[in-house]
């Protein structure tokens, strides 16, 4: 028997186990890439602006350009009358310097011509009733309804820091920074391998429907995580109750330079658990197993030495109980991947709902129930997606949110608030794990 299987659990808090699976992650290294590969990824460099922006002072409003105090006293029964001496749109520049008594119409976006230092809106006017003047019926100020040049940016100003997430309101930004190429740091290559002769993947189906396995779901389900936060996933199929057949796997993860590797399956104390033999007679070093949390307990996280580099191969051990293995994903593997990905925000958003329904857990276990969200979005109802055994497929590809029950609450009753973390991958989320108490 092995140091790994004698040694006892160390039934770490889930706060705890996540600070030290956090902690442990260091971003990758940075590459270069055109602005519209780089979606999703995460700033190596902090970005500056190449111009001013805008680049002149702009009417903010479609209506007269004009001088605030040429309107002292205007108002609907004392209209000020200007004159209008030209008019410009979006994209032109006035080279007539306005003077006292003068208006130029102007478009939104247009440049401020020279002697004006306030807009006045065409509401507020009789928009010319009499050609070439214009009837004012408000007093003004300077700057009103004017953006300043420089407003939103000026050159050589940072605009973007190191650890950005680029999404769509960053691509707009990057572009209107006059940058061609950005620098990312580099997708964390994840390899994957589920182990067990009781599962069997689609190729193999006909033995699910003879009663004679069961659906390999955990590969694809944690493909498609990894591919959802940017990553690149390298499946490595299905490994045998047999050492050599997960020596070969986990040897195919060393050689095709992954970052990292998880493994669902064998997690627990079984005869067949075969992956912690392997792993340590390979020279993995166990940082900790077990967690005080359901789903998801004999969860585990070390380091294995890497063939070539200095720096050991990270190793996730996730149950193969699907639940398991998705929830333990999202709280523990999502957020160093993002870290190791070079992101700041790296934790799911988190909402408080309230309970639709009683969710009961053993005290000293920190529960993740699969539920819906329903109701008022900013205070929703959560419901359980049914069943919660560990076992089970159906709840995790019906699950909006995680509902959290904390460690030392035997019930959260019907009506009660409760903290949801939501599975939407629209974004990377909060800089804070927001589902543990504060």
């Amino acid at each position: 028997m092995t140091q790994f299987e004698v040694r006892p659990a160390d039934w770490l808090a889930v706060g705890e186990a996540l600070q030290r699976v956090v902690a442990s992650a260091n971003p990758l290294g940075a590459e270069e890439t055109s602005l519209d590969e780089s979606l999703g990824r995460a700033l190596a460099e902090p970005v500056s602006a190449g111009a001013k922006l805008p680049p002149w002072d702009n009417s903010a409003m479609d209506g007269y350009a004009i001088r605030h105090q040429d309107l002292d006293g205007a108002s609907p029964d004392s209209p000020v009358v200007l004159r209008v001496v030209e008019g410009i749109r979006a994209g032109e520049q006035s080279a007539r310097k306005l003077a006292e008594g003068e208006a130029i119409r102007i478009m939104t976006g247009a440049p401020v011509p020279p002697g004006a230092d306030a807009v006045v809106r065409v509401e507020d006017t009789d928009a010319e009733e009499k050609a070439g003047f214009v009837a004012v019926f408000a007093s003004s100020e300077a700057g009103k309804d004017v953006r300043p040049g420089g407003q939103d940016m000026v050159a050589g100003e940072e605009v973007l820091p190191v650890g950005t997430s680029i999404g769509p309101g960053q691509i707009g930004l990057l572009y209107a920074t006059g940058s061609r190429r950005v620098r990312v740091h580099r997708k964390p290559r994840v390899a994957i391998l589920s182990t067990g002769d009781e599962i069997a993947d689609l190729d193999d189906f006909v033995e699910v429907r003879r009663g004679r396995a069961i659906p390999e779901t955990n590969s694809p389900t944690l493909a498609a995580a990894v591919a959802g936060i940017g990553g690149v996933p390298l499946r490595l199929g299905i490994a045998k109750d047999t050492a050599e057949s997960i020596v070969e796997k986990v040897a195919r993860a060393r050689s095709e330079g992954a970052d990292v590797l998880l493994t669902s399956g064998g997690a627990s104390m079984g005869e067949h658990d075969l992956i912690k033999r392997v792993l340590d007679d390979l020279g993995f070093e166990l940082d900790f197993w077990r967690v005080r949390m359901r789903p998801g307990t004999p969860f585990s996280f070390g380091t294995l030495p890497r063939l070539k580099e200095t720096s050991p191969l990270p190793v996730f051990g996730l149950p193969g109980n699907p639940a398991s293995s998705f929830v333990t994903f999202q709280v523990f593997c999502r957020p160093y991947l993002l870290k190791l990905a070079g992101h700041r925000r790296i934790h799911r958003p988190v909402l408080l709902a309230t309970a639709g329904e009683d969710f009961r857990s053993p005290a000293h276990l920190t529960h993740f129930f699969r539920v819906t969200l329903s109701g008022d979005p900013a205070r929703p109802v959560a419901r359980s997606t049914g069943p919660q055994t560990s076992g089970l497929v159906r709840g995790q590809g019906l699950a909006q949110a995680l509902a959290v029950v904390p460690e030392g609450r035997k019930l959260l009753e019907e009506g009660e608030r409760v903290r949801v973390i939501l599975l939407d991958d629209a974004g990377q989320g909060g800089g804070q794990p927001g589902f543990l108490p504060s």
